[in-house]
């Protein structure tokens, strides 16, 4: 039995998140994906609901409520639009693999993901939705730290990629090829496909995404030992990003580090501790959960600079926020 006030509301909520998708608020559109979920439950549309319910979750990986996208994934799981609609289903699988991925629950992340993998061959064509399942595996291999399995992956990314027509999306698996080139030592490779990365990243309209990807550039060619003007010109234009659109409390803090990273790696010590404290301070007074990770790489830098007794404070509360999160 239809409900024309239901109707009337999951209409204007859906009008609402038309709007705002592409606002880089990932916070709003969260909510907006959320009511829209949850208004179709309340009509008896489990199909819609499911399609809201995974535009919840991601925007759950995105603002780093991990938890909550696996309890959204594990919902659409149980409807029944995921028994009729392989690819949706692999989908949901590529989300729960992600959302375990970064609670770092490598075993079921990578398992998750092979299911993903199992689904897609039993489909044909839709190179889209295949390259999005080799993206997840890729990423959870890489999480796991089995970064060879992962690279026996990347040719048949990177094939599918030739037939991907969608701009952000042959964006977002370039740029998975770059981080997985960057973590085998593949320097040359990892800058060739973070190039095609950008190509074809800066020519949508997201900043956000442009942020993100920029950050994150900078991110893994520290870890592979570069930090040269090519990692400070990803860092500048993450940063000038984030000046246009804002950026979460958490976003900023790990922008931060980045940037200190780069400081400490150029021998700029004084830079990077300043940089650190106000970035900590600024960060959880603007709600940002506590980060083990800066802590530790401010109490690095401390020791660099001979400040012992600060570096181990830092330090001691890195061990405190990690034995906080495993509890």
């Amino acid at each position: 039995m239809s409900n024309p006030s239901l109707e009337a509301r999951a209409a204007k909520a859906e009008a609402r998140l038309r709007q705002i998708r592409n606002s880089g608020d990932q916070q709003q559109v969260l909510e907006a994906a959320r009511e829209c979920a949850n208004l179709y439950a309340a009509m008896g549309d489990p199909g819609k609901e499911s399609e809201f319910r995974y535009e919840l979750g991601k925007c759950q990986i995105l603002t780093g409520a991990y938890a909550a996208a696996l309890e959204s994934a594990e919902t659409i799981l149980d409807l029944p639009k995921v028994q009729s609609d392989p690819v949706f289903k692999a989908q949901v699988l590529i989300l729960c693999a992600a959302a375990l991925r970064n609670q770092s629950h490598h075993e079921r992340a990578v398992a998750t993901a092979r299911e993903a993998l199992a689904v897609m061959e039993e489909v044909e064509d839709r190179y889209d939705a295949r390259a999005e399942a080799y993206q997840g595996i890729i990423a959870c291999l890489v999480e796991a730290e089995n970064i060879d399995e992962a690279w026996d992956v990347h040719n048949r990314l990177s094939t599918t990629l030739r037939h991907v027509d969608d701009t952000k999306l042959a964006g977002q698996g370039f740029w998975t090829l770059g981080n997985l080139a960057f973590a085998k030592g593949h320097l040359a490779e990892g800058f060739e496909y973070h190039g095609r990365a950008a190509d074809r990243l800066q020519k949508i309209n997201d900043i956000h995404l442009w942020a993100r990807f920029n950050n994150a550039s900078a991110d893994v060619q520290l870890q592979a030992g570069v930090a040269n003007q090519q990692t400070d010109d990803c860092i500048a234009r993450a940063q000038l990003a984030y000046d246009i659109i804002g950026g979460t409390a958490v976003e900023l803090l790990g922008l931060a580090g980045t940037r200190a990273r780069w400081y400490f790696a150029n021998g700029r010590l004084e830079e990077a501790s300043n940089l650190l404290e106000k970035a900590l301070a600024d960060a959880y007074n603007g709600g940002a959960p506590e980060d083990a990770s800066v802590h530790r790489l401010w109490s690095q830098v401390l020791d660099a600079l001979g400040r012992h007794e600060e570096s181990n404070r830092e330090r001691a509360n890195a061990d405190r926020i990690e034995r906080s999160t495993e509890s």
